[in-house]
């Protein structure tokens, strides 16, 4: 195949936008479509080698598969040797062993299948997770398993067929995308190949095409091209995490760098820019690059409180091209040399280096994290959630319905839960205080959930859940208090972690669902509170007697990463434990939130319970107190910081 510098060059296009996107840089906040880039120029180039080797009756399924080892083993292995050192040395215990389960996955070109299914609500941060990006090489390495048996088998009925059915599986799987998307299947879209294919087969579709017949006419080349790279650039700089993807809207970059392959040349403008020395090398170098940004990044997000500035990114960057300068030049460019590795080497290495990382993996998982490398507090213990969290907390559209809801400890239920997550563990203290008296709980948690009553939200089941679980509570006359909370600020202002020691301040109207008008922010915040407050007179007015759960202070960082040492070659955490958040942070972060709290009319029937004084001393909140792990995570109180509130709190009035 005729080497073309300008996909180089497009390769460049691809893979700078994704770096300066996970930097954090917003003016490249849909910077991820240079990974939908990298779909199409791969799907064009392998199909193109396919199709040129087959007219010369040369085509192998063993060549193929060896010149795919070949390009992406040596310098995935190496990136992984690398890595598995350095996750060693920094990372907590539980984030090291789901490190070893991902790497099991990378191995074995499944990792999109994992993240797939540990994306769930308590996963790691999906930023500090150093293979993450490697879904998308599990993509590619799946289309690789069977398109070129695929080409094989359907060129047996005859040339004709290909092109048919290769666009009739890249309709199927966009409108498989689409039918996901229309589910709320959201991580099962973005990481999987059944929605993702599509992508790679326009690629293999303008391989099919004669590009001669298309690009006759030079002035056409010329406006397409353009057009095609300012699809693309309209994409980088406009789409954000809240662009349905991959949908209809992939169609842009997509069929932007479809664009670009049919119709640019050396002769064309957009060609020759493409052909530009610096965009070339840099394209030569993107596999690499792709490699080591992630996990650059992903150590310096594990290793800083709130989000790494400015400096340390550019810092990350620079590190990230020249890790990847050395990486092309000793590693990927050598092994492209059959003389020096045979083929039976390079296979022989891939299998050896599977199982080499399998084992690694193993131990990482049964070791539980080789916790003994770090000397660990005995208060490590008291980071636990609470035992009924799993079997009683729902989600989605098919939520445990609140008449199914788990009813515990004691048979007299005068007692109900109500909120989202951050009740869960409060609900498991009150229960175990009402134990000795023989009076239970019922259990109403829905995650992510917001006090939906008046509004209607993004979250699948949510408003539905909210609705549903009131009308029980009214109706339910055996309850006479219920216990009510949410993560108040998180879903008003935005989540904390990533701006901390500063505030967010996101407009909230993006996870309202069927607006009638567009709300700013505080029109938004507004109907929130509407809402809240209507479902607590409506509690009032059935008889109950409502406590509300003030805000929790959020520590700046993951419990388990403000206790663990910074790496084993020390003993100093990266927080200070006793004084984890200031008590100015905790007001602004929550001032909206508690000056309506404190607006409501409490009585003997409206109680209002407040952590911070319970838990916090007048300038600083603790992570520990006591001797005892006041979190789980970042945001929810332990089991053991839920017993300290609850013993804090007098029912009896």
């Amino acid at each position: 195949m005729e080497y073309r510098k300008e996909i180089d060059g497009l390769r460049a296009v691809a893979v700078l936008p994704v770096i300066l996107s996970h930097a954090g840089i917003s003016w490249f906040s849909g910077g991820y479509v240079g990974v939908d880039i990298f779909f199409v120029i791969s799907g064009y180039l392998i199909t193109s080698i396919i199709l040129e080797e087959r007219k010369r009756n040369t085509f192998s399924i063993i060549n193929f598969y060896e010149r795919r080892a070949r390009r992406i083993l040596p310098a995935l292995n190496v990136v992984l040797i690398f890595t598995t050192i350095a996750a060693y040395i920094f990372m907590p215990a539980i984030s090291l062993k789901e490190y070893s389960q991902s790497l099991v996955s990378v191995t074995t070109f499944s990792s999109n299948v994992f993240f797939y299914m540990t994306s769930g609500y308590f996963s790691q941060i999906s930023a500090e997770k150093p293979l993450l990006h490697t879904w998308s090489l599990a993509v590619e390495e799946q289309y690789y398993l069977f398109f070129p048996i695929m080409i094989v088998l359907i060129g047996l009925l005859g040339e004709k067929w290909l092109v048919s059915s290769v666009l009739l599986m890249a309709a199927l799987s966009l409108i498989f995308a689409q039918v996901l998307l229309s589910r709320n299947a959201v991580d099962a879209n973005y990481y999987l190949i059944f929605s993702r294919a599509w992508e790679l087969f326009f690629g293999s579709i303008i391989a099919f095409i004669s590009v001669r017949k298309l690009s006759a006419v030079r002035w056409k080349m010329e406006l397409l091209s353009i057009l095609g790279i300012s699809m693309i650039a309209y994409s980088v700089v406009s789409f954000d995490s809240e662009t349905p993807f991959p949908s209809f809207y992939t169609l842009v970059p997509v069929l932007g760098t479809c664009l670009i392959i049919v119709f640019s040349d050396s002769k064309s403008f957009i060609g020759r820019i493409l052909s530009r020395n610096v965009l070339v090398f840099v394209g030569l170098i993107s596999y690499s690059l792709y490699l080591w940004h992630q996990p650059l990044f992903a150590f310096l997000r594990g290793k800083s409180i709130g989000e790494p500035s400015t400096y340390l990114f550019t810092v990350a960057i620079a590190g990230t091209f020249i890790l990847a300068f050395l990486t092309w030049k000793y590693i990927e460019k050598p092994f492209r040399d059959k003389v020096k590795f045979t083929r039976a080497l390079i296979f022989q290495s891939s299998v050896a280096s599977i199982a080499i990382f399998f084992s690694v993996c193993l131990a990482g998982h049964f070791y539980k994290g080789f916790a003994s490398r770090f000397d660990m507090p005995s208060y490590t213990d008291s980071i636990k959630f609470s035992p009924k969290r799993e079997e009683c907390h729902t989600t989605g559209e098919n939520y445990l319905r609140p008449s199914e809801a788990c009813k515990y400890f004691g048979d007299n239920i005068t007692w109900a839960s109500f909120g989202d997550s951050h009740t869960v563990e409060p609900a498991y203290a009150l229960a175990k205080r009402l134990e000795s008296k023989n009076e239970g709980l019922v259990h109403l948690s829905f995650s992510g959930c917001a006090p939906a009553f008046l509004f209607e939200v993004k979250v699948p089941g949510c408003t539905k859940w909210i609705k549903e679980s009131l009308s029980y509570l009214e109706n339910a006359k055996s309850v006479q208090n219920v216990l009510m909370g949410f993560r108040y600020s998180s879903f008003l202002y935005g989540d904390h972690v990533n701006y901390f020691p500063s505030l967010p301040d996101i407009n909230p109207e993006y996870q309202f669902a069927n607006l009638s008008r567009p709300l700013n922010a505080a029109e938004a915040r507004e109907l929130w509170w509407t809402s809240l407050e209507a479902i607590i007179l409506k509690l009032i007015a059935a008889g109950k007697n409502v406590y509300i759960l003030y805000p929790i202070p959020e520590l700046p960082v993951n419990i388990h990463k403000a206790i663990t040492p910074f790496s084993v070659l020390g003993k100093t955490t990266m927080l200070d434990l006793d004084r984890s958040i200031s008590a100015q942070y905790y007001f602004r972060r929550n001032e909206f939130i508690i000056k309506k709290l404190d607006s409501l009319p409490y009585s003997e029937n409206l109680h209002a319970i407040k952590p911070f004084e319970i838990l916090c001393d007048e300038k600083y909140c603790p992570a520990v107190k006591g001797g005892t792990a006041l979190y789980f995570d970042d945001d929810h109180l332990s089991v053991a910081g839920s017993m300290l509130l609850i013993r804090s709190i007098n029912f009896e009035k």
